[in-house]
C-alpha cells in the first residue's frame, strides 16, 4: 500500500479534529431539534380549535348572507317578510353559539382575543341596523354594504389565525379555505344585487359595475383555490360546476340585462338557483374542512412521532460521540485506500488523454496498438503486463503487440481451454475481469504468473463495425485492481480505439473509392451527367444525361464556356478556389449551384478532372455531375427533425446546447452578459391526469406561442422536457446589475403571458409558471452547468410557492 505509514499519524490528528468538533455541534443541534419539536407539537394542538372556530364562523356568515338577501327583497318588493323574520332568529341563534364556542376555545389563541371584541362591538349595533330595515329607513344598497362589512369582519378573524410551523400542507389548505369563503360571500352579494335589479326591472350602471366586481372576485378566489387544491378537491369542485343550476347562474349572468329588461327573470327563480349555487360553495367548504380535520389529526400524530424520533436522535448522537474514537483507525485506512484509488484513476485519465491525441496522428493500426500499450506501461505502474491480440474470423488469436516494459512471456501449451479468459471474451463479446486466482484461466503459465506476482487480469474486446477484431489484455500485481471505475475508464479508451480503427479503414476506403471514381469518370456516356471541354474550357461534348438535367439540346451547349450555367449562388472566391484546385491538384470535387435553361437553379455534386497527356499538359477537362436536390431536401428535413421538438416545433435540447455554446463564445468575446430562463409548468401532471393528454399538448403549444410572442426575435426558445422550456437571451446587459434587471423584466413578461392562458380545451387553466434564472458573462461554466443552475433556481421558485421567479445565486 503506497506510502500508508507516511500519512497515518497526520491523518489521525486531522480526523480527530474534523469529526470530534462537528459531533459536539450535532449534540447541540439535536438538543435544539428536540426543543423545536416540543414547540411544534404545542402549536399543532391548536389546529383543531382553529378548525372548529372556522366552522362556527362560516355558519354565522352563511346565515347573515341569507338574511342580507331576504332584507334586500323585503326592502325593494315588500315580499318574503316572514322568511326575513325567521332568518333573523336563526342568525341570533348562530351568533349565540358562535360566542359560546369562543368561550370554550382556550383563551391563549392570540388571534381570537384580538378579533372577537371587534365582532362583539359590531353586533352591538346590529339591532339598530335591523330596526332601520324594519322601518324602511335604509335603501337596499346600504343594507348590502352593512351586512358585507359584518361578514368581512368575521372573515378577518379567520385571516388573523397564524400558520402552523412545520405544517405546510395544512397552511396551504387553510389559505384556500379562505378563498372559498370569499367566493361564497361575493356570491351572496351577487344574489342580493341581482335581486334588486329584478325588482326594479332595470340595471343602473353603478349597480352593474358592482355586479361585475362580484363576478371577478368569485373567479379570482376560485382560481386561487384551484391552483392550490388537491386532485380530489378539484374533481369535487368540477362536479359542482356541472350542475344545472350552476350553469343557469352563468347563463343568467351573460344575458342579465336582456332578461331583466324583457321581464323574463322572476325573483323567486333567481333566489332559488343562486341560493343552490351558494350552498354548493358551502358544500365545497365542508368537503375541504373535513379533509383538513383529518389532516390535522395526521399532523398531530406525525408531530408526536417526530418528537420521539428527535429524542432518539439525541440519544444516538451521544452514543455516536462515544464510539467515534474506536472507528478512527478504520477511517484512516479508508482515507489511504481512497487516496490510492484516486491516484489510480488519475493515471488512467492520463492514459485516456494520450490515446485521444494518438487517434488524430496515427494512420496505421499496428502503430496505434503499440503506442497505446506503451502509454499504459509508462503511466500506470500497477499494470505489469499489457498486450493486444488480433482476432481472426475463425476466432483464433495472434499476439501482435505488447508494451515496451512487458516481461518475457511464457505461454501454456494449450490456450484453447473453455475457461481461458481470452477465449471467453471472444465468444461473449464482453469484458472479462478476474481480480484474484488467475493461474488456471490465463494463457500464461502458472509459474510465470506466480514469479511475477500477477494477481488480476482484464480482457477488453475491441470492435470495428460491431465485430471483434482485437483484444486488449492487461495484468496487474494488485488484487481487485480492475474495479468498476477502472473498467468504465478503460471502456472509454476502447471506444476511442474503435473510433480510430474505423477512421483508418474509412480513409483507406475513401482513397480507394476516389481512385476508382477517377478511373470510371472516363466512361463518358453513362447515366451520370457529364460534359467535356478542351484546354480552353470550351464545351466539345455533353452526354444525354447532362442535357436532360439542364434542359438544353446538345447543339445549344457545344462551343460555349460552362459559364452559361453559372448562378448567382457562389462568390468569385468560390470559383477561384475551384480552378486553383483543378490546376494544382488536377481535380476538384464539391457541391455547385448551376442555372438550368429555364432559369431555375439546381444543386449538383460535381467532380472536375484535368485530363493530361504524357508530358503533363492539360488537354481536356471532364466534368461529372450528380443531381442531389432531393437528397439535400431530405438532409435538411432530417436535420430539422433532429434539432426540433415535434409537438411545438421549438428547438430541442440538441440545438439548444449548440446555441448556448455559441452564446458563451459571443458573450466572452464581447464582454457582455447573457442569461438562461428555466420555465416549469406547475400542475401540468394534474392537467394530464384530470383533463387528458390532448389538453396537456394543447397547453404546451399555447405556452410555445406565448413565449414566441413575448421574447425578442434574437432569443432562443427551446422545449427540453415534458413541461420544461428554456429561453436563452444574448446581450442583455453590459454589467451584472443591468443584466439582472433586464432578465427580471423579461421573466415577468413571460410569467404574465403564461398566466393569461385562462382556458385550455374548454377547461379552466390551473397551470402557472415557476421560473429560474441564471446569468453568465464568460466561459467558466459549460452549457450543461448553466442549465443545471437555472434548474436549481426554478426549484427554489417552486418551493417559494410556485408561480414565482428566482435567480441562481
Amino acid at each position: 500500500m503506497r506510502d500508508y505509514f507516511l500519512f497515518k499519524n497526520s491523518l489521525f490528528v486531522k480526523i480527530l479534529l474534523i469529526f470530534t468538533l462537528p459531533a459536539l455541534g450535532i449534540l447541540y443541534f439535536s438538543t435544539l431539534l428536540v426543543y423545536d419539536k416540543i414547540n411544534t407539537l404545542s402549536d399543532i394542538t391548536n389546529i383543531q380549535k382553529d378548525i372548529r372556530y372556522i366552522l362556527y364562523t362560516e355558519r354565522l356568515i352563511n346565515s347573515l348572507q341569507k338574511e342580507r338577501g331576504l332584507a334586500v327583497i323585503y326592502l325593494t318588493s315588500k315580499k318574503d317578510k316572514e322568511k326575513y323574520i325567521l332568518q333573523k332568529k336563526k342568525t341570533d341563534s348562530y351568533y349565540k353559539e358562535f360566542l359560546e364556542e369562543i368561550e370554550n376555545i382556550n383563551k391563549n389563541i392570540k388571534q381570537l382575543t384580538f378579533s372577537v371584541p371587534k365582532i362583539q362591538k359590531i353586533f352591538s349595533n346590529f339591532s339598530f341596523l335591523r330596526q332601520q330595515i324594519d322601518t324602511q329607513q335604509l335603501d337596499a344598497y346600504s343594507v348590502i354594504l352593512e351586512y358585507s362589512y359584518i361578514n368581512e369582519s368575521l372573515l378577518d378573524t379567520i385571516y388573523a389565525i397564524k400558520p402552523i410551523n412545520s405544517a405546510t400542507k395544512f397552511n396551504t389548505k387553510f389559505s384556500y379555505i379562505v378563498n372559498i369563503l370569499l367566493a361564497k360571500e361575493s356570491a351572496g352579494v351577487e344574489r342580493a344585487l341581482t335581486s334588486i335589479n329584478i325588482v326594479l326591472k332595470s340595471i343602473p350602471e353603478d349597480n352593474y359595475k358592482k355586479l361585475l366586481h362580484t363576478y371577478s372576485t368569485q373567479k379570482i378566489n376560485l382560481k386561487e383555490f384551484l391552483l392550490k387544491a388537491d386532485i380530489e378537491e378539484i374533481e369535487f369542485y368540477n362536479k359542482l360546476q356541472n350542475t344545472l343550476y350552476t350553469k343557469k347562474v352563468y347563463e343568467i349572468r351573460n344575458n342579465l340585462k336582456e332578461l331583466i329588461l324583457n321581464n323574463k327573470l322572476d325573483i323567486q327563480t333567481w333566489w332559488e338557483i343562486s341560493t343552490l349555487r351558494i350552498e354548493d360553495l358551502g358544500k365545497l367548504h365542508k368537503f375541504v374542512s373535513s379533509d383538513i380535520l383529518k389532516l390535522s389529526q395526521k399532523i398531530q400524530k406525525e408531530a408526536t412521532t417526530s418528537q420521539i424520533l428527535s429524542l432518539s436522535f439525541l440519544f444516538i448522537c451521544f452514543a455516536t460521540l462515544i464510539s467515534l474514537l474506536f472507528v478512527l483507525k478504520a477511517i484512516v485506512f479508508n482515507q489511504q485506500k481512497n487516496f490510492n484509488k484516486l491516484e489510480k484513476q488519475q493515471n488512467i485519465y492520463k492514459i485516456l488523454s494520450r490515446v485521444n491525441k494518438l487517434i488524430l496522428k496515427v494512420k496505421n493500426r499496428k502503430k496505434l496498438f503499440i503506442k497505446v500499450l506503451n502509454s499504459i506501461d509508462n503511466i500506470e505502474p500497477d499494470i505489469k503486463l499489457s498486450m493486444i491480440y488480433k482476432v481472426k474470423k475463425t476466432q483464433k488469436r495472434l499476439l501482435i503487440a505488447k508494451g515496451e516494459n512487458s516481461l518475457k512471456l511464457e505461454f501454456v501449451e494449450d490456450e484453447n481451454t473453455k475457461n481461458c479468459v481470452v477465449k471467453r471474451a471472444i465468444v461473449s463479446g464482453k469484458n472479462i475481469i478476474l481480480n484474484s486466482k488467475i493461474e488456471k484461466v490465463c494463457t500464461l503459465t502458472p509459474k510465470f504468473i506466480n514469479e511475477n506476482h500477477l494477481e488480476s487480469v482484464a480482457v477488453f474486446p475491441i470492435k470495428k463495425f460491431d465485430k471483434i477484431v482485437a483484444l486488449l489484455v492487461l495484468f496487474s500485481n494488485n488484487k481487485n485492481f480492475f474495479d468498476n471505475e477502472v473498467q468504465i475508464l478503460f471502456n472509454k479508451m476502447i471506444i476511442d480505439i474503435e473510433y480510430a480503427l474505423e477512421k483508418i479503414d474509412y480513409e483507406k476506403n475513401k482513397a480507394k473509392q476516389e481512385e476508382e471514381l477517377r478511373i470510371a469518370s472516363y466512361a463518358f456516356e453513362s447515366n451520370e451527367p457529364m460534359i467535356i471541354t478542351n484546354h480552353e474550357a470550351k464545351i466539345i461534348n455533353a452526354n444525354q444525361a447532362f442535357c436532360k438535367v439542364m434542359g438544353y439540346e446538345k447543339n445549344e451547349i457545344k462551343g460555349n464556356n460552362p459559364k452559361i450555367f453559372k448562378s448567382e449562388e457562389h462568390s468569385d472566391e468560390f470559383y477561384h478556389n475551384m480552378w486553383n484546385s483543378i490546376l494544382t491538384k488536377g481535380t476538384w470535387s464539391g457541391e455547385v449551384y448551376n442555372k438550368k435553361k429555364n432559369g431555375e437553379n439546381i444543386i449538383l455534386k460535381a467532380t472536375i478532372t484535368a485530363i493530361k497527356d504524357k508530358q503533363g499538359n492539360i488537354k481536356h477537362y471532364l466534368s461529372q455531375y450528380n443531381d442531389i436536390s432531393e437528397q439535400k431536401l431530405k438532409q435538411q428535413y432530417l436535420e430539422y427533425q433532429a434539432t426540433h421538438d415535434s409537438l411545438t416545433a421549438l428547438p430541442n435540447r440538441l440545438l439548444l446546447f449548440d446555441r448556448i455554446k455559441h452564446s458563451i463564445n459571443k458573450i466572452t468575446r464581447h464582454k457582455t452578459y447573457g442569461g438562461i430562463i428555466f420555465i416549469d409548468l406547475d400542475n401540468f401532471k394534474t392537467i394530464n391526469d384530470t383533463m387528458g393528454h390532448e389538453t396537456g399538448d394543447i397547453l404546451l403549444k399555447e405556452v410555445s406561442k406565448k413565449l414566441q410572442e413575448t421574447v425578442r426575435k434574437e432569443d432562443t426558445i427551446a422545449r427540453i422536457g415534458g413541461d420544461e422550456f428554456i429561453v436563452l437571451a444574448d446581450f442583455i446587459g453590459t454589467d451584472k446589475a443591468s443584466a439582472r434587471n433586464n432578465m427580471q423584466i423579461l421573466a415577468s413578461k413571460i410569467k404574465g403571458a403564461l398566466n393569461n392562458i385562462h382556458t385550455i380545451n374548454g377547461y379552466a387553466n390551473i397551470s402557472t409558471p415557476s421560473i429560474g434564472i441564471t446569468l453568465f458573462n464568460n466561459d467558466s461554466f459549460n452549457e450543461n452547468e448553466l442549465i443545471k443552475q437555472a434548474d436549481t433556481a426554478m426549484y427554489l421558485a417552486k418551493r417559494a410557492g410556485k408561480n414565482t421567479i428566482k435567480f441562481f445565486e
